[in-house]
């Protein structure tokens, strides 16, 4: 990692002796400031009064509101993927999911992930506005499982993001809840809350348990491929907090 990643590295662990064998690390200021230009023309029109009570931001109606938001500016810019052009992304893979329709391509490297936002938005606490940050705090905090940003699409089901992520092949192993909590918490300092949860008072991220496979190893590194991720605050305010981290 760059120069920036290992001064977030050395603020994490405190001390170089203390470090864990399974390395921890943010994004650099350079990859954040990548994500959210990609993302700032999805800003057009958001207001720091949309949050408000919870309900009322994150309802039905809400969510079909922000995704035909979305969806008009995808247009728009030329951002906007036809879903009849998704063969193109690769094999559809027949796992099912409740949060994703994922396609492995055929180089057999990444996959493309075609992600409702509002999926699991009970769990996450999630403002539909919200949606727009999620892969961003993501990548700043899971820079080894990095999600790169392609466009919107949209189906029966409503609006979904677009996203591409490198494929990990079954040669990862799975690591132990051990080794995954002190990636979480001696490396991300975080602290375990609720039951199943890390977290800080921005945010707090689950289905990260050693009996799932969502959460791989090479021995070196914790690969933390879709975690959930809970916002306590504004998602602009937690992306914002993380922003300035990587300037220190």
């Amino acid at each position: 990692m760059k120069k920036n990643g290992h001064r977030i590295i050395e603020a994490l662990f405190k001390k170089r002796e203390e470090r864990t064998a399974i390395c921890a690390e943010l994004a650099s200021r350079r990859e954040a400031n990548r994500d959210l230009r990609d993302i700032r023309v999805f800003e057009i029109g958001l207001s720091p009064e949309q949050f408000g009570d919870y309900q009322q931001g994150s309802g039905a109606a809400a969510q079909e509101e922000e995704g035909l938001r979305l969806i008009a500016i995808a247009k728009k810019q030329g951002l906007f993927i036809d879903k009849s052009t998704w063969e193109n992304f690769g094999d559809r893979k027949r796992l099912p999911s409740g949060e994703s329709i994922v396609f492995l391509k055929n180089n057999g490297r990444s996959v493309v992930k075609l992600r409702n936002p509002f999926a699991k938005s009970v769990i996450k606490r999630l403002y539909a506005r919200d949606a727009l940050y999620e892969h961003v705090i993501h990548n700043i905090l899971f820079p080894n499982t990095y999600y790169r940003f392609m466009g919107i699409t949209q189906d029966a089901g409503g609006v979904r993001f677009v996203l591409t992520q490198k494929y990990f092949a079954d040669i990862y192993g799975v690591p132990t809840q051990e080794e995954i909590d002190r990636y979480l918490i001696a490396g991300l300092g975080l602290k375990p809350e609720e039951r199943y949860y890390y977290g800080n008072e921005y945010l707090a991220v689950t289905d990260v348990s050693a009996d799932s496979d969502n959460v791989l190893t090479d021995g070196k590194c914790l690969y933390f491929i879709d975690p959930i991720i809970r916002f306590k605050k504004p998602a602009p305010m937690v992306c914002n907090h993380y922003y300035f981290e990587l300037l220190k």
